[in-house]
């Protein structure tokens, strides 16, 4: 999966090259097409109230719902999104465990993800962002999800999203 974002950001580069020889004219067509493919690439979520689009998401180890983490690992997460051209470059995280209606605090590192830690890129019209979560090695094992929370300075919610999660020794 990791490779198929490095190709993705080439293509989105090599797009952005074409579409200033065009002069613009193919932009809103292809801009629809490439985020209809990265709908169908993107690991399945449900939006709990993004201010911005979020497009794509990619949970490393997660090929299908709900996604295996295993105790005492690290997992990255990667979200592209739109944040319609108003310059994100600040993320606060607020990443909770749920389980049986119970929710505990995750370990995200970078927190913040601002220009620090190359944690976030701008692709064209659009931002893609990475964090690590650790899996503690206290949590149970069992079905549960992990719902994410991206805020900017201000404790505005920007992305918001939960995913399925099986937890495994």
């Amino acid at each position: 999966m990791r490779g198929f974002l490095v190709h993705y950001l080439k293509i989105l580069l090599a797009i952005s090259a074409i579409r200033e020889m065009a002069g613009g004219i193919i932009r809103t067509t292809t801009d629809a097409a490439i985020k209809k493919i990265m709908a169908r690439r993107s690991l399945p979520f449900e939006d709990c109230g993004s201010l911005y689009q979020v497009n794509y998401l990619n949970i490393d180890s997660c090929e299908k719902i709900p996604c295996s983490m295993q105790r005492s690992s690290t997992v990255k997460v990667t979200v592209l999104f739109d944040d319609n051209g108003n310059g994100v470059s600040f993320l606060k995280h607020e990443v909770r465990w749920v389980f049986n209606y119970v929710k505990t605090q995750a370990l995200i590192s970078p927190d913040p993800c601002d220009g620090n830690q190359d944690c976030i890129l701008n692709v064209n019209d659009e931002k893609t962002y990475w964090a690590n979560i650790f899996v503690n090695e206290t949590l149970p094992v069992m079905s549960g999800s992990m719902l994410w929370e991206a805020k900017d300075e201000s404790n505005q919610n920007l992305i918001c999203f939960e995913v399925p999660v099986i937890i495994t020794v």
